[in-house]
């Protein structure tokens, strides 16, 4: 595991960033006094190459904290929308803005990894979040998100130029599931990482 501070996804993301043979740099204090910034500039050598920001999705505590304030015998829970969706749209409107304010014209590749410590949530949820459709095993597909990734995140999530998914019960060594998104720096990414083109799935 990648040490040096920070939380576990910052870990994780260290750790995949550094297996492709690139660098990081953390933004200063003053830099963050300034607004919003992602978690690393991230360097190939002596050359910027991008900018990544690291998040952590955790188990859903929402009817946990409900059963631990309920009195004897009162029913919680209720109707509400995927939390599961919810929470993934979150980390990607946080990561557009962090993006936003250092990257605003796209000129550098906005890379954002994800580490996954609940068991409940998968790849597919991801993929669901941005392209708006249900992967069935069979290969059949249903297009029943499309009001959180035509909605909220429309935009945002296609300013992030690539996906990383890692389980972080597999630990720090995985290669993890990647996403590409269509955009000028398509290629450069595939090159920078090594990765053939044609194998990623893309937005």
């Amino acid at each position: 595991m990648a040490r040096g501070g920070g939380n576990l996804g910052e870990q994780f993301a260290l750790s995949f960033l550094l297996k492709h043979g690139l660098r990081v740099e953390r933004f200063t204090k003053a830099e963050m006094r300034l607004g919003k910034t992602p978690d690393f500039r991230v360097f190939k050598g002596g050359d910027f190459v991008l900018y990544s920001e690291a998040k952590h999705v955790q188990h859903d505590e929402w009817l946990d904290k409900q059963l631990e304030t309920a009195k004897p015998l009162e029913l919680v829970g209720g109707s509400r929308h995927d939390p599961i969706f919810n929470r993934l749209a979150d980390r990607i409107h946080d990561a557009a803005q962090q993006f936003k304010s250092v990257n605003s014209n796209r000129e550098f590749p906005n890379v954002l990894i994800i580490t996954n410590s609940d068991r409940q949530c998968g790849f597919s949820d991801l993929l669901g979040v941005l392209t708006g459709n249900f992967y069935a095993e069979g290969g059949h597909v249903e297009p029943i998100y499309k009001s959180i990734s035509e909605g909220r995140i429309r935009e945002e999530k296609v300013t992030i130029d690539f996906y990383v998914w890692l389980n972080e019960w597999k630990g720090d060594a995985q290669k993890g599931s990647m996403y590409f998104v269509e955009g000028k720096h398509y290629e450069y990414l595939c090159k920078l990482l090594g990765s053939d083109p044609s194998r990623h799935r893309r937005v």
